[in-house]
């Protein structure tokens, strides 16, 4: 049966409605963040990264319990694949954690610069295994680090803003290393964790799956942690202002699951080529509503607006040399099948 006219437009309506949807919610999600961690005196980036982990898999109950489709595998993903959801969940609640701690130091503007540098530092780790970018990929990547030490280098700078990149860059670097060794982890031997990688990749797990197993594992990793340097004075905050902790957890959560669930939505429909220009795109728009909504970017020089230019046009660079067909080492053509 032919599709028409009126499905295409149908079809490029809920595209265009989705793609909106991600954007926002994106948005809303960061302002959120930085307006509790960093504008309010909600000062306490690991308990509300804990409690995120901890309400994920509430939100996400009704769905998967009550679905047959995922309750029946409940049991067998996780006889089989608990040693690799333990180090996925470990990864993702530290370096989540530390993203937020950086947000209560530095503006969500500057933090964004910095996770610009991901394709940077994912090329270190892999130069350092030895397996580095090829040549046509330096320029790029020269350009994203130059862009990021305009836009962060000044020698005005506080303690606490030196501490909030340190802890940003400390993010990245986690989730950078844990996409460069993924493929070795993957070639470890049999009753390894590689292996039980290598399982939890053949049984294909969706975002709902993945977020509903690593969350509860996320918060055994981080909460020891989080009591021992926020626990006393989060406290002492829930006992003085219980509504606004309690909104700001609940209501950043939920926004959080929503935001995956769209998130995924958009990568199936839109491939790799269109998820990476929406990437673009999102971080283009979340620069101006910083500067428009929260009053970021005011002191900034033209020596900050070039270095954005070089940091976020690198990055789209990237994406698109990432998304070319890998061609023949030798002959410079492209791989046939």
């Amino acid at each position: 049966m032919s599709t028409g006219p009126p499905q295409l437009a149908l079809v490029g309506g809920l595209d265009v409605l989705l793609c909106l949807a991600y954007i926002a919610l994106n948005a809303g999600l960061n302002f959120t963040n930085r307006w509790a961690l960093g504008v309010h005196d909600f000062s306490f980036p690991m308990s509300l990264t804990s409690a995120h982990m901890l309400l994920n898999p509430v939100f996400l109950a009704p769905v998967m319990l009550l679905s047959k489709a995922y309750r029946n595998e409940h049991g067998s993903v996780l006889r089989s694949s608990w040693k690799a959801l333990l180090v996925i969940a470990a990864f993702n609640g530290i370096q989540i954690a530390l993203n937020n701690s950086s947000l209560v130091h530095i503006e969500l503007s500057t933090n964004q610069v910095v996770r610009a540098t991901m394709p940077v530092i994912v090329a270190i780790f892999e130069a350092l295994r030895g397996s580095p970018p090829p040549a046509s990929h330096l320029p790029v990547l020269l350009a994203i680090a130059l862009g990021v030490i305009l836009c962060v280098y000044q020698t005005s700078a506080k303690a606490n803003e030196w501490c909030g990149i340190l802890l940003v860059v400390s993010s990245v670097s986690l989730q950078a290393a844990q996409m460069s060794f993924s493929g070795s982890l993957l070639s470890l031997s049999p009753g390894s964790t590689g292996a039980c990688l290598d399982e939890l990749g053949s049984v294909k797990l969706d975002s709902f799956q993945m977020t509903f197993y690593t969350s509860p594992m996320a918060f055994i990793a981080i909460a020891g942690p989080t009591a021992m340097l926020e626990g006393e004075g989060f406290r002492a905050y829930l006992l003085t202002k219980p509504m606004v902790a309690v909104y700001v957890m609940v209501g950043t959560c939920l926004l959080a699951v929503v935001y995956n669930i769209v998130m995924f939505q958009t990568i199936r429909r839109l491939g790799p080529v269109g998820s990476a220009v929406l990437g673009n795109v999102k971080i283009v728009v979340l620069l101006v509503m910083s500067r428009l909504l929260m009053g970021e970017m005011r002191q900034w020089a033209g020596r900050h607006l070039i270095g954005c230019l070089l940091t976020f046009g690198g990055a789209a660079a990237y994406s698109r040399l990432k998304l070319l067909p890998k061609a023949d080492g030798k002959t410079g053509k492209k791989k046939e099948k």
